[in-house]
C-alpha cells in the first residue's frame, strides 16, 4: 500500500485512476502502433506512457516517454524495453494522426466504455445524453463533504475551511449541506476531521436518508450500512437520540463502517455483522425490532458513480446484473419483515440501469402486494449536478 505521506501519491494516483478510466482509448492507441499484442508487464509499462503522452496535460511528451522507458529499465530485460521506446517514440511522432483519427471512432472508443453500456443508454436515455453521461463519467471528481450539522453549524464549518486556506465552496445541487473542494485535497488533514465535523458524500446519497422522512427517537435499520455516510446523516437528523443498526456481511467494510463510527461519536449507532439476504443472516437483528425505518441501500452495478469509481464501467455484464437483481430481492424479501406497522423502508442504488431499480421493484411489489411504493427519486447525471442514484419509498399497503 502506498503510504500517505508519500510525495509521489497524488501522481500514482491519478496514472492508476487514469488508465482505469481511459483503457479502451489506450488500448486502441496500442493497436494503431503496433501489429501484436505485448505481454502484459511491457502493456503496462506502454500503457502508463500513453496516458501521460494523450491524456494527462501536466507532463511534457517526450518527457513522459523518457521516465516511461527509465522506469521500464527496472523491470523488463532489454529487449522489452527497447521495443517500449521505439512504440513511445513513435506515438509522439504519429501523435497528431492518431488524434485526428480517433475523431472516426464510435463513441464507446472516444469515451472509453464498453459498447454494451453505450447501448443500453443510448435506448434508455437518447445519444446525447449518453454522450453527456460518458463526458461526466470521465472528468476527475471533486471532494464532496457533507457537513455534519450535529457537531458544528453548516457556515461555521465553511468559515473554517477558508479561515485555513482551502476553497470551498457550496454544492450546487445541495447547498445547505454540502461542501466541494479542489481535486487532490487531503481529507484527513482538513479542519475538523477527528472531531466528526464532515464525512466524505455525494448530494446523491441524501436521496435515500431524505425520503425516510426520520425523526428523534425512531428505530432504525440501515442493512448495507459500510461505510457509513448514510447511517450517520441519519444519525445527524435524528440527532443522535434512537436506535440504528447498521450492518454489513463483510468484514473488511465493517472495519472502515467502525473506523468512521469512532471519528463521529453516534452513541445511538449500533454496529454488527449479519447477512441482510436471509432470514437466518438477520436472526439477532430481528430480536432489535421491529424497526420504524429500514433502509436497503443495496449492492449494486455502481453505474451511477463510474465518475468516482472508474473500474465499475468494466465489471457490468449481463449475467453479473442477473446476479445482483438476484441478491437485491433477497434482501427486499428479508429485511421487509422486519418493518413495524406504519413504518418505512426505503430502497436505493447508485444504479442506472431499470433492472435495479425501476424494474426490481415493480416485479417485487407484484410478488408482494402488501407493500406500494410511496414515492421515488432518480438522479442521472450530469443533468442532476450529482452522482447517479435512484431511491423509492415502501409503506404497507395498511398502516
Amino acid at each position: 500500500m502506498l503510504p500517505n505521506d508519500s510525495k509521489d501519491r497524488a501522481f500514482i494516483q491519478e496514472v492508476v485512476y487514469g488508465i482505469c478510466r481511459w483503457m479502451r482509448l489506450l488500448e486502441w492507441i496500442i493497436n494503431t502502433l503496433v501489429t501484436r499484442e505485448p505481454d502484459p508487464q511491457t502493456k503496462a509499462h506502454l500503457l502508463v506512457g500513453l496516458y501521460q503522452i494523450f491524456i494527462m496535460d501536466t507532463i511534457p511528451p517526450h518527457a513522459a516517454a523518457n521516465e516511461t522507458v527509465e522506469a521500464a529499465k527496472a523491470d523488463l530485460d532489454p529487449a522489452r524495453v527497447r521495443f517500449i521506446n521505439g512504440v513511445l517514440r513513435n506515438s509522439l511522432r504519429k501523435e497528431d494522426a492518431i488524434r485526428d483519427s480517433l475523431w472516426n471512432q464510435s463513441l464507446a472508443i472516444q469515451t472509453s466504455h464498453p459498447d454494451h453500456l453505450i447501448e443500453r443508454w443510448t435506448h434508455q436515455l437518447g445519444a446525447e445524453a449518453t454522450k453527456a453521461l460518458c463526458d461526466w463519467n470521465n472528468e476527475r471528481p471533486l471532494v464532496t463533504l457533507h457537513v455534519n450539522t450535529y457537531r458544528v453549524a453548516f457556515d461555521t464549518y465553511l468559515q473554517q475551511l477558508k479561515d485555513s486556506g482551502i476553497a470551498a465552496t457550496p454544492h450546487p445541487a445541495d447547498p445547505k449541506r454540502f461542501l466541494t473542494l479542489p481535486v487532490g485535497t487531503s481529507v484527513r488533514t482538513l479542519p475538523g476531521f477527528d472531531e466528526g465535523h464532515f464525512t466524505i458524500q455525494d448530494p446523491a446519497t441524501q436521496l435515500a436518508v431524505d425520503l425516510l422522512d426520520l425523526q428523534p427517537g425512531l428505530r432504525i435499520l440501515d442493512a448495507c450500512a459500510a461505510p457509513g455516510g448514510k447511517t450517520f446523516a441519519c444519525a445527524e437528523i435524528m440527532q443522535n437520540e434512537g436506535l440504528i443498526v447498521a450492518l454489513d456481511r463483510h468484514a473488511d467494510r465493517l472495519a472502515q463502517l467502525t473506523e468512521n463510527a469512532t471519528r463521529l461519536a453516534y452513541s445511538c449507532v449500533n454496529i454488527a455483522k449479519a447477512d441482510a439476504s436471509t432470514k437466518l443472516g438477520l436472526a439477532e437483528i430481528e430480536k432489535l425490532g421491529p424497526f420504524d425505518r429500514i433502509l436497503l441501500d443495496v449492492p449494486c452495478s455502481n453505474t451511477g458513480v463510474i465518475r468516482r469509481r472508474p473500474d465499475a464501467r468494466w465489471r457490468v455484464t449481463d449475467q453479473r446484473l442477473r446476479k445482483l437483481v438476484g441478491v437485491q430481492a433477497r434482501i427486499l424479501n428479508a429485511c421487509s419483515k422486519l418493518l413495524a406497522p406504519g413504518g418505512i423502508l426505503v430502497y436505493s442504488t447508485c444504479s442506472l440501469e431499470p433492472e435495479e431499480n425501476e424494474e426490481q421493484l415493480e416485479r417485487w411489489i407484484h410478488q408482494n402486494p402488501d407493500f406500494i411504493i410511496k414515492s421515488q427519486t432518480v438522479s442521472i447525471p450530469p443533468e442532476s449536478g450529482m452522482d447517479g442514484a435512484f431511491a423509492a419509498c415502501l409503506t404497507h399497503t395498511t398502516p
